[in-house]
């Protein structure tokens, strides 16, 4: 009798320890998960702010890719985007940057903009039951403003995602940040 008490009372506890060994593991994912939207959250500020070096010569004979700090006008405009197939994509000096692209990757939509703001459930643009990914940033980037704003600023938009984790959440914000940014264009003169 006292064997089956000492054993039950033993189970109660290792049982105990476990529930609380699962739960710490949920939460360092998601500390994990926080980490790396941060980091990739950097690099795309970066790449947008200070723009990066190609491998090949641009229109101007240099290999730089300039960034909105050293731009005379937004990029983008009508149809423009700063993204593709969800990795941030910088074009300027008619050179491109994909610096964070990844293995692509298929994420099944559960419902519109979930656990992706592009999914869409039934007909229409981005229909369907699933996105494939291939990098970090949930959105289109936007940039607003520009020559002829306050101080020849742009404000910048961005949704980072971690595309690893995203599509087991719970609820979908878990693993997705929004940041923004405010720019000041230097060039003086065309951007090349």
């Amino acid at each position: 009798m006292e064997v089956m008490a000492s054993t039950a009372a033993t189970a109660i506890v290792i049982a105990a320890a476990t529930a609380f060994l699962l739960k710490f593991l949920g939460w360092y994912e998601e500390l994990s998960a926080r980490i790396a939207i941060n980091r990739h959250a950097r690099e795309t500020y970066e790449l947008l702010a200070y723009g990066g070096v190609s491998g090949s010569v641009g229109k101007d004979g240099t290999n730089n890719v300039y960034g909105l700090r050293e731009m005379n006008k937004a990029p983008g405009g009508p149809g423009g985007t700063l993204r593709s197939n969800y990795a941030v994509t910088l074009t300027s000096n008619r050179l491109t940057l994909t610096p964070d692209k990844l293995a692509a990757m298929t994420v099944s939509c559960s419902a519109n903009a979930i656990p992706l703001p592009d999914c869409r459930i039934g007909p229409g643009p981005g229909g369907g039951a699933t996105q494939s990914v291939q990098g970090w940033v949930g959105q289109d980037i936007q940039v607003t403003g520009g020559p002829g704003a306050v101080g020849n600023t742009v404000e910048v938009t961005f949704n980072i995602i971690n595309p690893f984790e995203i599509q087991r959440a719970i609820g979908p914000s878990a693993f997705s940040e929004n940041y923004r940014a405010i720019f000041t264009l230097n060039r003086g003169e065309p951007d090349p």
